[in-house]
C-alpha cells in the first residue's frame, strides 16, 4: 500500500470558440491547460482532478463536442484524470453524452488509493432532483440529489478507516453566496458526521475561496478560463496522515 498519493487539481477551463468576456479568456483556456499539464507531469502527480466546468458552449452541441475533445486530447495521457460535472458542461453537452466521452458510469463516484477515499460529488441537480440538461441549467440553483446524499452516507461508511478527501463543482462552504449547493448543508451533515477527517476541493466561484466549518477545510480553486495568459493549478499530497495542499498561480 502506498504511503501518500500526490494529486494535481485544476477548475474551470470553460474552453471554447468564444471571444473573451468578463475576464474570461475562452480560446486562450486550452493553452493554459497545457502548462498546467506539464506542471503536474513535472511534479509526478498519481492522478489529476477536473473540478468541472471544461467546456462552455451552450446549447451549441457540435461546438460543445469538439471543444469538449479538444481538452481532453491535451489532459488524457500517462497520468490518470477524474472528472467532475461542472453546470457549463451540461449546458454545452448532454448528460449521455458527456459521461460516456469522460467514461463516466455516473457522475457521482468514488475510489481509494494511497490509505485515502476519494469521493466525486455532483451537484447538477434541480431542487426536485433532476438532472441538468442543455436547455435547463441554473448556475446559482445547483443541488445534490436526494439519492446522491444515500449514496454518499452509505459509501463513506463502507470506506476503509483513513481521510477523505472530496471533489464536487459548486461549494459546499457555510456561505451565503449564489456559488453554493442550495443543500449544501444536508452535504456537509454527512461529512460533518461520518467520523473521518475530511477535506473538499470545488470550483465554480472563479476567483477561489477558503474557509473551515467544523473542522472541514473548503478549498476552492481559481479558474483557468480567467485571465489573458495567467493559469492557476493546485498540488495535494494525500496519506493516513491527512492531506496538504498547495496552489500554484502563473500571476504570482
Amino acid at each position: 500500500m502506498m504511503s501518500s498519493v500526490r494529486f494535481g487539481l485544476i477548475a474551470d477551463t470553460q474552453y471554447a470558440d468564444l471571444p473573451h468576456s468578463i475576464g474570461r479568456y475562452y480560446r486562450n483556456a486550452l493553452k493554459k491547460t497545457e502548462r498546467c499539464m506539464e506542471a503536474f507531469r513535472g511534479e509526478k502527480v498519481d492522478f489529476i482532478v477536473h473540478l468541472g466546468d471544461i467546456i462552455d458552449c451552450p446549447g451549441r452541441l457540435r461546438e460543445g463536442c469538439e471543444a469538449l475533445d479538444a481538452v481532453l486530447t491535451v489532459m488524457r495521457g500517462d497520468i490518470p484524470v477524474y472528472f467532475v460535472l461542472g453546470n457549463h458542461d451540461l449546458a454545452s453537452v448532454p448528460y449521455g453524452v458527456m459521461s460516456e466521452r469522460l467514461g463516466l458510469k455516473s457522475g457521482y463516484y468514488s475510489f481509494d488509493l494511497g490509505g485515502v477515499h476519494f469521493a466525486v460529488l455532483d451537484s447538477n441537480f434541480d431542487a426536485a432532483g433532476e438532472r441538468y440538461r442543455p436547455d435547463f441549467s441554473r448556475w446559482d440553483q445547483c443541488y445534490v440529489s436526494p439519492e446522491e446524499l444515500l449514496w454518499l452516507e452509505a459509501d463513506l461508511r463502507a470506506a476503509p478507516a483513513g481521510p477523505v478527501a472530496v471533489f464536487i463543482h459548486a461549494l459546499l462552504d457555510d456561505l451565503d453566496d449564489p456559488h453554493v449547493v442550495r443543500n449544501a448543508a444536508q452535504v456537509r451533515s454527512v461529512l460533518e458526521s461520518c467520523g473521518r477527517r475530511v477535506t473538499v476541493f470545488q470550483g465554480h466561484k472563479h476567483s477561489g475561496h477558503e474557509s473551515e466549518t467544523n473542522g472541514i477545510r473548503y478549498h476552492t480553486l481559481k479558474a483557468v478560463v480567467n485571465g489573458r495568459s495567467r493559469y492557476s493549478y493546485w498540488i495535494a499530497e494525500a496519506g493516513p496522515d491527512g492531506v496538504s495542499v498547495k496552489a500554484y498561480d502563473s500571476a504570482l
